[in-house]
């Protein structure tokens, strides 16, 4: 895999982001992911898991716009779809999951760190939020629901009708994020939070997390087919292909 590299720590798989300095989303990205997030929910001697970045940049910026800017409807319908499906394989992985973010989380890439049990962030001049709006497109169904069932629906309005971004201890403080840390420290408490759930009996802790993640993917699976739609729909119209391509240049 040229994208994420997987470390098990203990017990502790690692899922390391690693394509480049701003973890672009395309679909080997989403590929490598979904294979390594199968391994983890396979493999026996795993019982926890941790994603993080291979840098203290990006976590991850989002979906890769100059790729994606150039795919035809039908391919872009069948990538928006697979990093749905790939979510939903985070959220509902049957073992304890935290995203450590030591690095902005930007669009896709917060979306990949809501869909973990915990979140934990690095202090300093990090960035969270989804600015999908201001980009002329809407923040797909899967984040907006899972965001509410962390924070609550005024916190998930404030993110997702504004598009803003927001430092760690705002995140912290809206009940988003569940810790913030040094970042020399921001790992090791990350591994420490999942290792010890993991070490819990594995099928008890499974059916726990299934009663709470189960009503929220059936719910997320009704609409899927019809949000990717209006997703797609949206991201080809002229004021987001305008939108996209000035966003461009942050890539």
């Amino acid at each position: 895999m040229n994208t994420v590299d997987l470390q098990d720590m203990d017990g502790v798989a690692v899922v390391r982001l690693n394509r480049g300095k701003k973890n672009p989303i395309n679909p080997e990205f989403v590929g490598d992911l979904s294979e390594v997030i199968e391994q983890v929910r396979e493999d026996g001697g795993i019982t926890s898991a941790v994603l993080t970045s291979s840098n203290d940049r990006f976590f991850s910026i989002g979906l890769d716009v100059p790729e994606l800017i150039d795919y035809d409807k039908t391919e872009f319908r069948e990538f928006i779809m697979d990093f749905n499906l790939l979510c939903l394989d985070i959220y509902t992985l049957p073992k304890p999951t935290a995203a450590a973010i030591n690095g902005h989380a930007i669009a896709g890439g917060c979306i990949l760190a809501l869909c973990c049990d915990f979140r934990y962030m690095s202090e300093g001049k990090k960035l969270f939020g989804l600015n999908e709006v201001k980009l002329g497109v809407s923040v797909p169904y899967l984040p907006q629901r899972i965001l509410q069932q962390i924070a609550g629906d005024r916190v998930t309005v404030e993110m997702v009708y504004g598009g803003d971004f927001y430092p760690p201890e705002k995140v912290l403080e809206m009940g988003v994020v569940d810790g913030v840390f040094a970042p020399e420290e921001l790992l090791q408490k990350s591994v420490e939070r999942v290792k010890k759930i993991g070490e819990l009996p594995g099928r008890a802790f499974a059916a726990v997390k299934a009663n709470r993640t189960e009503r929220v993917r059936e719910d997320i699976i009704k609409r899927l087919e019809r949000d990717v739609d209006v997703f797609v729909e949206l991201w080809f119209s002229d004021e987001a292909q305008q939108r996209l391509r000035e966003a461009m240049k942050s890539f």
